[in-house]
């Protein structure tokens, strides 16, 4: 799913990719339909792209196995399920979530069309946010359970990944003027951690969305959550926060020249990677806040870190890749079409997004 896990950690401890420099391995752009700048998800061998539509491309050659076009836009999250004998990937949208066929169901011969692609939809009549349609939030699954912010309402919702139906829904704030602008939540230990403008904080129970704890912070704008054994990790324009999971109090508090509004950071082997969206890419103790190491970076992006290297699309335009440990860099990408998604890690490979095609990005040689 995005991020990797539901914990949103970014963090792959089982891959790794290119360490000194990367070449094109291949790109696939034969699809008229897809425009994607949403991050892949790799399952397998196949590795799955949305873009007004959904794309499924052998990760090896990054031939197609299939494409569906439909109105989905966030990355997909994997659900089993126990009524298919294939897995459900569920996607979102800013009219709701869509339960897609993994396997792409049936292609019907001589028209180029596939039949049972999508299983089921759970569409919301939302009122939407002020500025216009909300955003499409990536959902989560965990533990059997599909996990999501309802688009343009203040509600968290769990969905059963065999039919889309409403397992609970819970209201986060009463004001109904506004949807609460919701970030992609965060999973672990049996709770839901969301964050959401302005200033709020929360945590849900998994099995019946009832409140375990809710809170405000002194920053309106917070950017998405990451559940880790230290605390829950929430980030904002200026601050980085460690709260207690158990009640949401704070552990500690980092306050950075920043002017972040769009990145998500990651967490891995105790360091938080986050960017000030201004010049630097920080690494910060995850039980201290204390900096680690600062490294030349300006723009909003959304780190993954595998094998001990940080890989970071700047801007949507260019792929750096830094040392975990010392935030030395090692290298950079300028694709030829941007923007650039961000990236995912598999065998030795790095895999985005780049608008009308996907690429994959192998160590050149």
């Amino acid at each position: 799913m995005d991020r990797y896990d539901p914990e949103g950690t970014g963090y792959n401890p089982a891959a790794s990719g290119p360490k000194d420099g990367v070449e094109v391995a291949w790109s696939h752009d034969s699809t008229d339909w897809f425009r994607g700048t949403e991050s892949p998800i790799l399952l397998g061998d196949t590795l799955y792209a949305v873009g007004e539509g959904l794309l499924a491309l052998d990760a090896e050659t990054g031939a197609k196995k299939f494409g569906h076009p439909g109105p989905y836009q966030s990355p997909p999250a994997r659900s089993h399920s126990s009524v298919y004998n294939t897995d459900t990937l569920a996607v979102g949208s800013s009219a709701g979530v869509f339960g897609l066929n993994a396997d792409g169901g049936v292609g019907l011969p001589l028209t180029g069309t596939r039949f049972g692609v999508e299983r089921w939809n759970q569409r919301y009549e939302t009122g939407g946010l002020f500025f216009g349609p909300a955003e499409p939030v990536a959902p989560v699954v965990a533990d059997g359970e599909i996990y999501t912010p309802v688009p343009g309402e203040s509600d968290i919702t769990a969905l059963d990944p065999n039919d889309g139906e409403t397992r609970w829904r819970t209201t986060i704030t009463e004001d109904d003027t506004v949807g609460a602008d919701f970030n992609r939540p965060a999973v672990k230990d049996g709770l839901v951690y969301v964050t959401y403008w302005p200033n709020g904080v929360a945590a849900l129970h998994t099995e019946s969305g009832e409140k375990h704890w809710q809170r405000t912070v002194d920053e309106q704008l917070l950017l998405p959550p990451i559940a880790t054994e230290a605390g829950l990790v929430v980030p904002s324009r200026e601050v980085v926060w460690l709260l207690d999971p158990n009640d949401g109090t704070t552990l500690w508090k980092r306050t950075l020249d920043a002017n972040a509004t769009e990145s998500t950071p990651a967490v891995a082997d105790g360091i938080i990677f986050v960017t000030d969206e201004l010049e630097s890419l920080h690494a910060l103790d995850l039980e201290t806040g204390e900096t680690l190491w600062t490294a030349p970076f300006g723009g909003a992006t959304a780190p993954v870190v595998a094998d001990g290297v940080v890989y970071a699309v700047k801007e949507g335009y260019s792929l750096f890749a830094f040392d975990a440990e010392t935030g030395a860099k090692r290298f950079e990408f300028q694709p030829p079409q941007v923007p650039l998604s961000a990236p995912v890690v598999g065998d030795g490979v790095v895999y985005a997004v780049n608008r009308e095609r996907v690429i994959a990005l192998e160590e050149a040689k």
